[in-house]
Parts: structure tokens; sequence; C-alpha cells
């Protein structure tokens, strides 16, 4: 078991770092665009779509090594006065009402948008340039499904410290 966490964790740890230069790509996109538009008076035909394509990757591929990190949303001031097994419980029971559902709901529509988009050949309205957006839809869909395992294995090992009292 513990050789499965860890994998999950490194897993969503890795791409979490690789993804997250992105970040450059898309300020790079974002400058070239700025420079273009109002130095050359002649903006690009690409720039908006890839700044929704890049910051969205970006944005859902991170997902997993932030919740990794303990870097989402919590109310903590209920939650830092529980005791440790207490605390797992809590957070036991959220990810099974809130948490699980929700992914799950989000990774299989994903993942049916993505097999439609490669289908169809799906391109972006956005702007004239219109590149392919299935690369995007499969990112999202990769995304969703690393977060759902990132959650697995942070509830298992809620689940560890809830038996044993400690982690």
């Amino acid at each position: 078991m513990k050789s499965f966490l860890r994998a999950i964790d490194s897993i969503c740890e890795w791409i979490g770092k690789s993804f997250s230069w992105l970040v450059l790509a898309l300020t790079g996109v974002l400058v070239f665009e700025v420079i273009a538009r109002y130095v050359f008076k002649d903006p690009t035909s690409f720039a908006f779509d890839l700044t929704w394509m890049f910051f969205g990757v970006y944005i859902i591929l991170g997902a997993a090594y932030t919740h990794l990190g303990g870097g989402h949303v919590r109310i903590d001031f209920l939650y830092n006065r529980l005791p440790l097994r207490k605390r797992a419980v809590l957070e036991m029971v959220l990810y099974l009402i809130f948490f699980f559902p929700l992914i799950l709901v989000l990774a299989i529509s994903c993942t049916e948008f993505a097999f439609l988009s490669w289908a169809g050949d799906e391109r972006s309205s956005a702007s004239l340039w219109k590149p392919p957006v299935y690369p995007f839809k499969t990112a999202m869909m990769i995304g969703f499904y690393l977060l759902a395992f990132q959650g697995l294995a942070q509830f298992i090992k809620n689940l560890q410290i809830a038996i044993r009292g400690k982690e």
C-alpha cells in the first residue's frame, strides 16, 4: 500500500512541477502579443487561443499537485482545533460526500468530451487560427483523473490515521 501511495504522490508531484513551467510559455505568448499589438500594430491570431489553453492545462494538471501539498481551501479555524484522529475522520466523510462524487462526475464528463472532440476533429472557434481543441480536452481529462487518484491516496492516508491514531 505504501508503494502505491508513494507512486501516486510521485506522479502527481512530477506532473505538477513539470507543467508549472507552462506559466513561462503563457507569459511569453502574452508578452509577444502585447508587443505585436501595441508596438507593431499587428495583433496575432493565435495568442487568445494559446493563453486559455496554456492556462487551463497549467491549472488542471497542477490541481493534483496542489491537493498533495494541501493547498486547496479548507476551513482551518475548526479543522486545526480537532485532534489528529478526528481530523482524519472528518476529512474522510467530506471526501465521501463532496470530493469523490464531484471529481468522478467531472472526470467522466471530461472523458466523454475528449473522445467526442477527437472523433469530431473539434477546433476552437474563438479566433481565426482555429487550433484543435482535443489536446486541451484530453489534458483536462487526465487532470481530473490525477486529482481523483490523489484524492484516493489522501483518503487512504486519512483512513490509516483514523485507525492508528498517527501518521
